[in-house]
């Protein structure tokens, strides 16, 4: 939970050609104020000839998860492993590590459908996730490099890390990073958690997230208080924060606001 980038891209490019843009990628990468930016990775290199460093880490990155639609009209996620792939990191602190990569995936993969159980009226009531039969799903890469990714930055902003100014030096690097990798020539899609990736002013920005920071210690708080002794079990990078308490107690006028804009656009509606 909290303030998040998500990002994708799709080019089609060949392994020569990917190796050469990661590295123009990082190039740009090592330019902006991140606190850190990775040595590029390499993982399931072809014929195991690696031009980076090789990444043999169990958890796996560049898989997709593509959207499928059903026979019944229901859409369910393929998963799509990467054949090959080739990554970076950059990090504020705070902030999640946002990798940034580029990786082939195969044309076509086996997929089970989830077996869906519905009561007389029809409703979902139940799922067996895979328990379905296998059936072919065209996942349209052949011959491209995709990378699909998100880094959360909301967190930069805790006070004991520099707060807001530390908040923007995380949101605004990675955006600007995803301009320049645009600016390529590659397709990148922004979905922006404060729509800042649209609208470019920080002002707005900082208002968002300072809404996200009280109504997420409002929930956090609110949780706690539910579980009594339990609460130490929670844990929430907001609860880190110096100034907990007052986000938490602010976090019920900020969803009053909500609550009142919501009321008013049903009046205009109506």
């Amino acid at each position: 939970m909290g303030l998040t980038i998500h990002y994708d891209w799709k080019t089609k490019i060949d392994q020569a050609t990917a190796r050469r843009m990661i590295a123009r990628f990082r190039t740009m990468a090592l330019k902006l104020p991140f606190d850190e930016v990775t040595e590029i990775f390499e993982q399931d290199p072809p014929d195991g000839k690696t031009a980076f460093h090789l990444y043999d880490h169990p958890f796996r990155q560049g898989d997709l998860y593509l959207p499928r639609k059903r026979a019944d009209g229901e859409q369910e996620l393929v998963n799509v492993p990467a054949q090959h792939a080739l990554f970076f990191f950059v990090s504020v602190q705070g902030a999640e590590s946002a990798p940034i990569g580029l990786a082939s995936h195969p044309p076509v993969v086996v997929h089970r459908e989830d077996v869906i159980e519905r009561d007389d009226d029809g409703r979902d009531c139940g799922r067996v996730i895979g328990g379905g039969d296998p059936v072919e799903f065209p996942t349209r890469r052949r011959g491209y490099h995709s990378w699909h990714a998100f880094c959360k930055t909301q967190y930069a902003g805790n006070p004991k890390l520099g707060g807001e100014a530390n908040f923007l030096k995380a949101h605004l690097s990675l955006i600007e990073l995803l301009d320049q990798i645009n600016g390529t020539g590659v397709k990148v899609r922004i979905h922006d958690d404060s729509k800042y990736a649209k609208h470019r002013d920080v002002n707005r920005l900082l208002k968002t997230v300072r809404g996200w920071d009280a109504i997420i210690a409002n929930f956090v708080g609110s949780l706690g208080d539910a579980l009594g002794d339990q609460s130490r079990s929670i844990v929430a990078p907001i609860k880190d924060r110096p100034d907990f308490e007052h986000l938490e107690a602010k976090g019920i006028d900020v969803l009053k606001k909500i609550a009142a804009r919501q009321r008013r656009r049903k009046k205009d509606s109506s």
